[in-house]
């Protein structure tokens, strides 16, 4: 979660925030680990959901799509310039987050990383077909920023090139620590894996609470 705090730099509470997170990562922890967690990710997903830091986009702004994949997952943020206080911020229209299938689980690491490119073109389509201004695409994957113009592509690559066409975009190398989806694509709920058929009942349910899933919740 610690990356996605690079998005708070106009919360009122991001030191209160910063702090509860950073609880999560005490050995021993002051108190029982899953309250820690569970206030952080409260404290988060309030700031990130609420005004002044989530936007409603801006067809005249500029556009930033940041992008990450892990070996389970992609997350994708939107994101627009906004002037607060007389400075511009780059803050969030949106988010988007997807559990990669087996086929997919299957790409290279270079075309998780396109792939979530690909995803979220076609998932903020509304927004970015047509935009006023070439979108920054931000990816950790160096290789992509030369993706467009390279003349030797798989099938694959090339069916996801003919669906990039339709789009203005340039893409932009940012190192990974400074990426904030990187949060959205490990999220654990994605990485659960599937109860084999030799696992009882109680391991799979044991095996949930540990990878944080919400199909298991405490009977109140």
């Amino acid at each position: 979660m610690a990356p996605l705090l690079n998005l708070l730099k106009t919360g009122k509470n991001k030191k209160e925030i910063r702090v509860k997170v950073q609880q999560t990562n005490v050995v021993p922890p002051p108190f029982p680990l899953f309250k820690i967690v569970l206030e952080a990710f409260k404290a988060l997903k309030e700031a990130f959901t609420s005004a002044p830091l989530l936007r409603y986009f801006d067809k005249n702004k500029p556009m930033r799509v940041e992008t990450d994949a892990s070996a389970f997952a992609i997350g994708v943020i939107l994101t627009q310039q906004f002037k607060i206080d007389g400075h511009l911020h780059w803050l969030p229209v949106a988010y988007y987050s997807k559990k990669l299938l087996d086929t997919e689980t299957r790409y290279g690491t270079g075309e998780q990383e396109l792939f979530a490119i690909v995803e979220a073109m076609h998932h903020w389509r509304h927004y970015c077909r047509g935009a006023r201004h070439p979108i920054v695409v931000l990816t950790d994957h160096a290789n992509l920023v030369w993706f467009m113009t390279t003349p030797n592509l798989t099938r694959r690559q090339l069916k996801w090139a003919e669906k990039l066409a339709e789009y203005d975009f340039n893409v932009t190398y940012r190192e990974g620590k400074k990426n904030p989806a990187d949060g959205l694509s490990r999220r654990p709920d994605y990485e659960l894996p599937k109860a084999s058929t030799t696992s009882t009942a109680a391991e799979t349910v044991r095996q949930s609470f540990r990878l944080g899933s919400n199909d298991y919740k405490p009977v109140q």
